[in-house]
């Protein structure tokens, strides 16, 4: 399942880059892809949809807020950047999250996050290329950043409240409700000059592929899949989405295949593998 869910959210970048493209922008995109998931998810799961509970609309309210956030900022910054970029520094998530926790509950990072945040940091520069831009960030890959912050605190929110829910599926259906309100009001508030030039025929696919397949399904495995796996391991696999990402942009033709990418991505990879696994269970140093 969360093989599954790593390549649907690899897959997700081009989709949605596919979308803008097509001429619709990340208000316009999140709101037909939220309104999409939720009616097919109350299609679907229409009997857990009538055991919604005011716990089920709290906790999806706030988890759909700021799965909103992440989703418009991420959109948003692909008109600025391309899909390997901003599949790849989007996993920092990964590394921003034990540090909100920190700020927030006071539970302090392993000392092995440190060494996670610089590794990300110094593949962040890589694939940026900010050493050749005097070190200065792109606003596509600023966005990207800022997105990256909303989707630690979705991981954060998972983890500690996601399980007071009645439903998995429910859960989603709020988001996707979120999604889609939050949506059609910012594109109706910033967006409304350039619906006369969207291409609906050109994006019904990748749109409907991103409501039905990858908001809504693969959260809902992410979900049933984490609860049958430990964490370290949920971790890993969900890791390689941003492979998935890279080798979909490339084979598509939206980034070239450079060194940069390559040792930027490989050193990012790296980083989260850090922060998940636990150091102390390694052979080699168990043996120290």
């Amino acid at each position: 399942m969360l093989l599954l869910v790593a390549i649907l959210w690899g897959s997700s970048y081009v989709f949605a880059k596919l979308t803008i493209e097509a001429g619709m922008h990340s208000g316009l995109i999140n709101a037909c892809r939220g309104t999409m998931a939720v009616v097919a998810g109350i299609i679907i799961f229409f009997k857990d949809f009538k055991k919604m509970t005011w716990t089920d609309v709290k906790l999806g309210m706030v988890a759909g807020t700021i799965n909103f956030l992440g989703y418009f900022l991420q959109t948003d910054a692909l008109r600025f950047t391309t899909p390997a970029k901003n599949a790849f520094l989007t996993t920092l998530y990964v590394v921003i999250a034990p540090f909100i926790v920190w700020l927030i509950w006071r539970e302090h990072p392993e000392r092995k996050a440190y060494i996670s945040i610089v590794l990300s940091l110094i593949g962040m520069a890589i694939i940026t290329n900010v050493f050749a831009d005097g070190l200065s960030l792109q606003y596509g890959d600023f966005i990207t950043l800022v997105s990256a912050v909303f989707w630690a605190g979705q991981l954060i929110f998972f983890a500690k409240f996601a399980p007071q829910a009645s439903s998995p599926w429910v859960l989603i259906i709020m988001i996707g409700f979120c999604q889609g309100l939050f949506g059609w009001i910012a594109a109706l508030l910033f967006e409304r000059p350039t619906f006369a030039h969207v291409h609906w025929v050109q994006a019904l696919v990748p749109l409907a592929i991103l409501s039905i397949l990858i908001t809504f399904l693969a959260q809902g495995l992410q979900l049933i899949g984490q609860a049958h796996t430990d964490t370290t391991t949920a971790g890993l696999i969900l890791m390689l989405e941003s492979f998935f990402a890279s080798v979909m942009s490339v084979i598509l033709q939206y980034d070239p295949l450079t060194p940069q990418l390559i040792i930027g991505g490989i050193i990012l990879l790296l980083s989260n593998a850090i922060i998940q696994v636990d150091l102390r269970t390694l052979p080699f140093i168990k043996k120290q």
